[in-house]
């Protein structure tokens, strides 16, 4: 039997401990597990800096556990935002992004909303959210679209929209007392957002029955939309609130413009006159007789 050499023996020790070495720094320098690194929150925005927005402008409302709260100077109950099954990072990326939250004067009209973070206060809010209360984190899965056709995307929301929010996203009314905002002044993401979660009175739209190509063609053609020029008023579309307005003043107009002609003396000719013109004399002028010989 064949034995190895003492100076042989001692390099494959060596090159044993390189490898092992080599091993072991790989090992300690791999970064593992990421998803147990870094929490769900972590990949949407600064978790530090939405707990500080949440705690001086959420917390009042919906608690500082998300388990809801009642609205300062109201009798309505903020919804709890923790245990929710529907309120999603999507859901909550929607209401600030339209100004929905936090809430104006009157949050159940279909006003324009200021907007009052800015897309890093936004998201780090989202992502305190879904670190602290454990919201589901499906933003991406939401927002992030193929490229839109805004000829198909007539035909998906002249389906599915163009009942409640008018043939051009001008908005209106529902039915039930319930107001549908213009959605013409918002980008594809947010339309995404909205399709998907069914924010309030709006019902959610699957992939079932809206697939996500779609979704992203919507988004396109309301761009499209948004880019058109309306009439000197600014108006595209009359929707059914406006237009009853609208015929609401013809009407007025027309019957202020018979009253005001009718309260205007109006001449009408003698028929017995035999086609003679009284207007051509006036009642109180002197005619004086022509001489025949003078027409020589």
């Amino acid at each position: 039997m064949r034995t190895l050499s003492p100076p042989m023996w001692r390099t494959l020790l060596g090159w044993l401990v390189v490898v092992a070495s080599g091993i072991g720094v790989a090992l300690w320098w791999a970064p593992g597990d990421v998803s147990a690194q870094v929490q769900p929150g972590d990949q949407i925005g600064d978790v530090a800096l939405g707990s500080q927005l949440y705690a001086q402008a959420c917390a009042q409302c919906h608690a500082s556990d998300g388990s809801g709260a009642t609205v300062p100077g109201t009798d309505r109950m903020a919804p709890p935002l923790s245990g929710q099954a529907d309120v999603t990072a999507a859901y909550v990326d929607l209401v600030m992004r339209t100004g929905r939250m936090p809430p104006a004067a009157n949050p159940f009209d279909n006003q324009p909303r200021v907007v009052v973070y800015d897309e890093a206060q936004r998201l780090a809010i989202v992502a305190y959210l879904v670190n602290e209360f454990g919201i589901t984190n499906n933003l991406s899965e939401v927002t992030q679209l193929p490229e839109g056709n805004a000829g198909s995307g007539q035909n998906v929301y002249a389906t599915n929209c163009a009942a409640c929010h008018g043939s051009t996203g001008s908005g209106g009314v529902a039915g039930g007392g319930a107001w549908t905002p213009t959605v013409t002044n918002y980008e594809p993401a947010t339309i995404a957002e909205a399709i998907r979660v069914g924010p309030f009175q709006m019902p959610a739209f699957g992939t079932d029955q809206i697939t996500d190509q779609e979704v992203a063609d919507v988004g396109a053609f309301l761009e499209e939309v948004s880019s058109e020029s309306g009439t000197p008023l600014g108006l595209i579309e009359l929707n059914p609130v406006f237009a009853s307005g609208f015929v609401a003043l013809l009407a007025l107009a027309t019957i202020l413009s018979l009253f005001w002609i009718s309260s205007k003396p109006t001449w009408f000719p003698d028929p017995e006159a035999d086609g003679d013109d009284d207007r051509s004399v006036p009642p109180s002028a002197s005619v004086t007789p022509i001489d025949p010989s003078d027409q020589s």
